[in-house]
């Protein structure tokens, strides 16, 4: 063995060791093909290091797409459709998919008829959010409700409300179908007043914002609760009948 094979091993050996092992398969690769060896060490450098770099970034948008638990895992903002019938606008969506929202801790509300698309927009929209750097987390409401009140019987709410606050974007579907309990309006402010601060919240629901007040009680905690969803929010209101007779229900909407 050369000394220059020596060192390639060498070197490979330590970056498989620094847990780097795209960077040490794509230096052996390179190293191994000679149509590579008038390559500069730059060139060298800076194609194993993007070679790392993506496949970390492609690792991390998977893993952070498994966190998220969506509903429609692969929904795309490319996928979402702007007919007539639907009263969504495209300038809407492309505003929304800058993720400025994001960056200046807005909401989205999200209103329509059942099987209007709401879960599918709000699904692409936190992927895209994912796709650009940041974290996203999909609940329907009674699911929301019920993981607060385990962790409150298991004494871990604490812990549970830490990592509803580190998310970037909450997703909260089928919000307020039905009428609340006093302790659950106050899991709902106790969220809301927490992510207010410095996170999103996307809302999906039936209901009008205005509707919303008497199903969280009407009282001083609805007041609290919808402003802060609604204070500082966009709102896309979806129209027509359900997409799913028209292209069943896990076509793109």
């Amino acid at each position: 063995m050369s000394n220059n094979q020596q060192r390639l091993q060498m070197i490979i050996s330590q970056l498989r060791e620094m847990r780097l092992t795209t960077m040490a398969d794509q230096l052996h690769s390179l190293y191994l093909s000679e149509q590579n060896h008038a390559m500069t060490p730059l060139d060298y450098l800076e194609v194993i290091v993007n070679e790392e770099y993506q496949i970390r970034q492609d690792n991390r948008i998977e893993r952070y797409r498994k966190q998220a638990t969506l509903s429609h895992k692969e929904a795309k903002i490319s996928d979402i459709r702007y007919e007539s019938r639907r009263g969504l606008r495209k300038e809407s969506i492309e505003q929304l998919s800058t993720n400025h929202y994001i960056q200046h801790h807005r909401n989205v509300i999200v209103q329509g008829a059942t099987g209007t698309g709401k879960s599918y927009l709000a699904n692409a929209l936190v992927n895209h959010a994912i796709e650009s750097g940041f974290t996203g987390k999909y609940y329907r409401m009674t699911e929301l409700l019920n993981d607060i009140d385990l962790a409150e019987f298991h004494g871990t709410l604490d812990k549970l409300l830490k990592k509803l606050m580190k998310v970037d974007v909450l997703v909260i579907d089928d919000f307020l179908l039905t009428s609340t309990k006093e302790q659950e309006q106050k899991y709902l402010m106790e969220v809301f007043e927490l992510r207010s601060r410095e996170k999103s919240l996307i809302l999906c629901s039936q209901m009008s914002a205005a509707e919303w007040h008497k199903k969280l009680g009407g009282g001083a905690i609805a007041d609290a609760i919808l402003d802060r969803a609604c204070s500082k929010s966009y709102k896309l209101i979806l129209s027509g009948e359900s997409l799913r007779q028209f292209d069943g229900i896990d076509t793109p909407i």
